[in-house]
């Protein structure tokens, strides 16, 4: 199987986070998939739930977009003619969550799948039962626009009949579900026609001790070097794509809410570190820069400190961020936006550690503004 194309992207930035493509992809799949989450919570007090939630789905409608567009290139098709067709493109997408996908039928009038596993919500936040009830409640509704954006593009492919999706059980909305049942007709189907049975079983539970996503992709026959680079660049495409939903409908306060969803992580990430680096009472400048650096890893920014008690300096070579958006041609406003927000991370680092009156940033150059570097100095009175 070829290469893929992102995975001299990933090992590069493994290579500068001193891990490897089998830890980053697991890291970088936990990254996506409550970022989706924590863009959702942002999104619904910040838009309300009917705005909040169409543009979270045009999110995953972006997503299903890359989806089709990677299937299509991998089978070496230039149009969909049939459902057949399209249910093996369906199939594809859903594996490259990665998911556990059985196609069950594949007819010219229907096509029925299974998902046993899935990412989301395995990999999703640890958050209070309530939120995330309420967030996963929407999935089912999520997975009908995703799959709907999915039939939008094979349109463009050439497919005629229009397809009628149903989704009779979603594990992530129906806890005691053992599958998400993908139902997709044709008019010409029997609705009536009885579906395949959904296997008692529940994957989680066969893995054991196992990393899940070691176990799906043994299952699935793909390598971490094959799901990796989908994974790591996704959570890096999912917070372009969020930016550019509240960009276009939202200008005014896109910025804003921007800076909000990361608002979210300096709170959890600063007790990690203080726990990993056995910090206890910050104080200096070199306990402040070693804490940013350890959050700015979780943002997969590889820094390096240099100073002082009372003056540090962080240097990056490389921002991924700026390299997706790049790729992906975004806005000039989204790499402003990346600015704003790692002063506003930073600045959120101090009032976690209690030294909003003792430190200062400066951010004295910046990937995002088109410098080579990125430094960052860090003062303690």
């Amino acid at each position: 199987m070829a290469k893929h194309p992102l995975l001299p992207f990933m090992e590069a930035h493994a290579k500068a986070l001193h891990t490897n493509i089998k830890d980053l992809t697991v890291e970088s799949l936990k990254s996506l998939f409550g970022h989706v989450y924590y863009i959702w919570r942002t999104f619904k007090p910040a838009l309300g739930e009917e705005d909040g939630l169409k543009y979270y789905g045009n999110v995953w409608a972006e997503l299903a977009k890359l989806g089709f567009a990677g299937a299509m290139e991998k089978f070496a098709l230039k149009e969909v003619k049939d459902l057949p067709t399209f249910g093996k493109i369906v199939q594809d997408c859903f594996t490259g969550v990665p998911a556990l996908y059985v196609t069950k039928r594949n007819t010219k009038s229907e096509h029925v799948g299974h998902v046993l596993w899935c990412a989301n919500p395995a990999y999703g936040p640890g958050d209070c039962t309530y939120c995330r009830h309420d967030y996963y409640r929407q999935e089912v509704y999520l997975t009908y626009v995703y799959i709907w954006a999915l039939i939008d593009e094979a349109k463009k492919k050439g497919l005629k009949e229009d397809i009628l999706v149903e989704l009779p059980s979603g594990r992530c909305r129906d806890g005691a579900a053992c599958a998400c049942q993908i139902i997709l007709r044709t008019k010409d189907a029997d609705p009536d026609r009885h579906l395949p049975e959904v296997e008692n079983r529940f994957v989680d539970l066969e893995m054991g001790k196992q990393e899940p996503v070691a176990y799906v992709l043994k299952k699935q026959k793909r390598s971490f070097e094959e799901q990796g680079p989908a994974s790591f660049s996704g959570f890096l495409a999912v917070d372009l794509i969020a930016f550019i939903q509240l960009f276009v409908n939202v200008k005014p306060k896109a910025k804003q809410i921007y800076l909000d969803l990361w608002k979210t992580f300096p709170p959890m990430w600063v007790k990690e570190a203080k726990i990993d680096l056995e910090i206890g009472k910050v104080k200096t400048a070199q306990d402040l820069g070693a804490i940013i650096v350890y959050c700015q890893k979780k943002k997969y920014l590889a820094y390096s400190v240099e100073g002082d008690d009372k003056t540090v300096v962080l240097t990056a070579a490389a921002d991924p961020f700026v390299q997706v958006a790049d790729m992906f041609q975004g806005p000039k406003a989204y790499k402003e936006a990346l600015v704003a927000m790692d002063k506003d991370f930073i600045e959120n680092i101090f009032s976690e550690t209690k030294m909003t009156k003792k430190a200062k940033v400066k951010i004295k150059s910046h990937i995002a503004k088109g410098d080579s570097q990125t430094v960052i100095e860090i003062t303690v009175k």
